[in-house]
């Protein structure tokens, strides 16, 4: 099991982008309490937090591929610093707002600019790996572990923030978003590998990423998914108050978490034989069964084993979906197009915590799980729309002229990307 990750962090500079990725990524997990707290603190309403917490989420979403694009047409170093920069001076503009007393609509305004100001720094991470390794095998396990940083990233924000909110206040936890977000982006640019020369396209059309017929294919089970995981998301709390312990909701959701970073862990230190694209429709009717023990669940020893275990294939589907990603773009575009996973599976969790919320009210407490074991079902179908070449790969068919690299000269300086 150690020799698989032992292999992706000996490869040169691997340790180090994954290292100041996380740092760079932690606001991610901080991001959306601190504002909840901050608007709700000084507007007294958990209606206009709740709307300036879901902008912001929703404006990572639409502008995260916009980002993802320059940063394929600039370089990483032109785009990520920058934004990382105006992100930190839109959350500090958001705190000095809310001390002078703006309305809720100047909150969510400033909420929404953050938002779509946050450095594509996950998108970033994904499209370099391809570049640093180019054994398929270590590369997926490369994803896992990705994947099993990004749930580290989920559990650690929220504690980090509630750690701040016990000595200080809300303010200084939105400001601290910033200030982590630029530390840790400057430091993932600074890396010599995050420099180094890549791909460069000149891209023709709006949007020609979405040209490519698997990737547009893809975003059907990922959005489907991030709808199960938002429902679920929803469901969990719901238990634990139908269980009479409110504050078993945390234990429930880092629970679930911890299931996944388990099923990451396992899932990138084997080695794989079957093919890929049948993997991922595997894991995703994994998902179901693993997820089905919750619609029994009533009590909170019940609910926490099957919390666990319903997160023991959100990972490991993570990790089919950026291999599979990765194996269908061409060189030059692939932050674009991992930005544009990001955007489908964000877009699939607010749908699902809004649909679940309305499962629970209508349905009862088993209600939102019952939902995500169908969505889950629902992508496994629709992911059987990939076609395969020989090999059983994803086939790689799709309309290239779309795209048309002008590839940067074999020999040469790095750039400064």
């Amino acid at each position: 099991m150690v020799d698989r990750y032992r292999a992706v962090l000996a490869t040169p500079g691997c340790a180090r982008v994954f290292a100041t990725a996380l740092i760079g990524r932690l606001p991610q997990g901080m991001t959306s309490l601190a504002i909840l707290l901050l608007v709700r603190s000084h507007t007294g309403s958990y209606a206009v937090a709740g709307v300036a917490v879901g902008a912001n989420a929703l404006a990572t979403a639409a502008g995260a591929p916009l980002l993802g694009r320059l940063v394929d047409r600039f370089g990483r170093r032109r785009v990520l610093g920058p934004s990382s920069v105006l992100q930190g001076l839109a959350l500090a503009a958001l705190v000095l707002a809310a001390g002078a007393g703006a309305g809720g609509a100047a909150l969510v305004a400033l909420a929404m600019l953050a938002g779509a100001l946050m450095p594509p720094i996950a998108p970033a991470v994904r499209a370099l790996l391809r570049d640093l390794l180019p054994d398929p095998g270590v590369r997926e396990t490369a994803y896992a572990l990705e994947s099993v940083i990004q749930e580290l990233i989920w559990m650690t924000g929220p504690l980090v923030v509630a750690i701040v909110i016990a000595v200080a206040d809300p303010a200084l936890a939105v400001v601290l978003c910033g200030a982590v977000c630029i530390a840790g982006t400057l430091l993932f640019i600074s890396s010599p590998v995050v420099r180094g020369r890549g791909s460069r396209a000149t891209v023709r059309g709006a949007s020609p990423v979405l040209a490519i017929a698997e990737l547009r294919t893809l975003l059907g089970p990922i959005f489907l998914n991030g709808l199960a995981l938002g429902a679920i998301e929803v469901g969990l709390p719901a238990l634990a108050l139908h269980a009479g312990s409110r504050p078993s909701s945390g234990l429930l959701l880092a629970l679930w978490s911890v299931g996944s970073m388990v099923g990451g862990l396992w899932y990138g230190a084997r080695a794989w034989h079957a093919p890929l694209a049948t993997r991922y429709r595997l894991l995703l009717l994994a998902g179901v069964l693993c997820t089905a023990p919750l619609i029994a669940a009533r009590t909170i020893p019940e609910g926490l084993i099957a919390a666990l275990l319903a997160g023991l294939t959100i990972a490991p589907v993570f990790s089919c979906q950026y291999t599979l990603v990765g194996r269908a773009v061409p060189e030059g575009v692939e932050t674009e197009a991992f930005t544009w996973v990001s955007s489908a599976l964000i877009g699939g969790v607010a749908a699902g915590s809004a649909l679940g919320g309305l499962a629970v009210s209508e349905g009862g407490v088993s209600a939102p799980f019952a939902l995500a074991c169908a969505v889950m079902a629902l992508a496994a179908l629709t992911a059987m729309r990939m076609r395969v070449d020989a090999d059983g790969q994803p086939a790689m068919t799709a309309a290239r002229p779309a795209v048309g690299a002008t590839r940067a000269p074999a020999a040469g300086l790095p750039d400064d990307r």
